[in-house]
This record gives C-alpha cells, sequence and structure tokens, in this order.
C-alpha cells in the first residue's frame, strides 16, 4: 500500500451527547443494535489513517482464511490486531472506548470475496451509512466529519515505545505493530 492512496475506510468519527460513564454499556448498546458482527467501536485515538485501518483488515482476512483468529469474533479480532496484543482485555483497554472519553470510531469491517490471491480493496459505496447513523442514534452520538490522522496520541493509546524526533512516522510504527503481533 506504500505510496497508493487507499479507498475510504468505512469509519466514522462520532461524537456521544455526553462523556462515556461506562464502557461496557455503550458497547452493548452497540452490540444488542447492530446487525452484524463487522460493527465495532474503536477508541478515539486508535484509528490513525485509511492505511492502518486496511492493514488490520488485510491481517483479520488472513486470519480468517488460516483459522488463526485468536478472538472468537470480527470486531473482536480486529479490535486485538489494531491494540497489537494477544490478550483480550489488554485489547479492549488499549483500542476500546473508555470511561470519560466524548467521541470514538463506529467501524464496519468490510467484507471480502474470497482467499484469493489477487486482493483488492474494496471501494466503499455508502451502503452502510443508513444503519451507520442508526446506530450512532442508539449510541446517542452525532457524526463528527473527520477521518483518521496519525498523532502521538495514538501511539501513547496503544502503548507504543517511540523516541520523539522531527522525523517520526506515525503510519509506518501503527503498520508495524499490527503485522509484528502474532510473531512470537
Amino acid at each position: 500500500m506504500d505510496g497508493a492512496t487507499p479507498p475510504w475506510f468505512p469509519a466514522w468519527c462520532i461524537q456521544f451527547s455526553e462523556p462515556i460513564s461506562d464502557p461496557r454499556l455503550t458497547a452493548a448498546m452497540l452490540l444488542e443494535n447492530r446487525n452484524d458482527n463487522r460493527w465495532l467501536l474503536l477508541g478515539y485515538p486508535t484509528a490513525a489513517s485509511e492505511r492502518q485501518l486496511w492493514a488490520t483488515w488485510l491481517a483479520l482476512r488472513e486470519r480468517v482464511f488460516a483459522e488463526k483468529m485468536v478472538s472468537n469474533s470480527l470486531d473482536g479480532e480486529f479490535l486485538r490486531l489494531i491494540a497489537g496484543t494477544h490478550q483480550m482485555s489488554v485489547a479492549f483497554k488499549r483500542a476500546g472506548i473508555q470511561t470519560g472519553e466524548d467521541k470514538a470510531w463506529l467501524v464496519r469491517i468490510p467484507e471480502w470475496e474470497s482467499d484469493s490471491e489477487d486482493i483488492k480493496l474494496p471501494y466503499y459505496d455508502g451502503k452502510h451509512d443508513d444503519n451507520a447513523f442508526e446506530l450512532m442514534s442508539w449510541l446517542e452520538a452525532e457524526l463528527l466529519p473527520q477521518r483518521p490522522i496519525p498523532t502521538t496520541n495514538t501511539l501513547d493509546r496503544l502503548e507504543i515505545e517511540y523516541e520523539q524526533n522531527e522525523s517520526l512516522d506515525i503510519e509506518r510504527l501503527l503498520l508495524t505493530n499490527t503485522a509484528t503481533v502474532d510473531i512470537d
């Protein structure tokens, strides 16, 4: 993906009407009202770029076809890969929503065609927008017009070590974090 502009990943930045008081209740509201397990909430600073989200999608796809998922669900595995950990409790702490936050990313994991070696990132056609807005309503949240941006807050939240310097490539650190999550 280096150099190419990836397509828009189906992730909507949302702002809650009030800061989250209980992340489990907020997650339960999503789980109860979503139409499949491809919907999830990411903590606001953890989605950092289209490339990071697509790299996570590719890693998830690979694990599904190899039958090597750690989590029992697609949404859990996506969250785990973003967090860069084997432990689901650590994944929720790093990449999930947290008490006191007022923003998050509502994410829809795109489907994939098959286990063909010729992988093409699907372009988002808007077909899940209505469902996204319905979920925002259930979550008492509204859409914020922004896309993921890599910041040091992302690295701090995901507990990725780095040295502060002018040439810090946050996106590369995030992609490496996802690519190496299951290397022992």
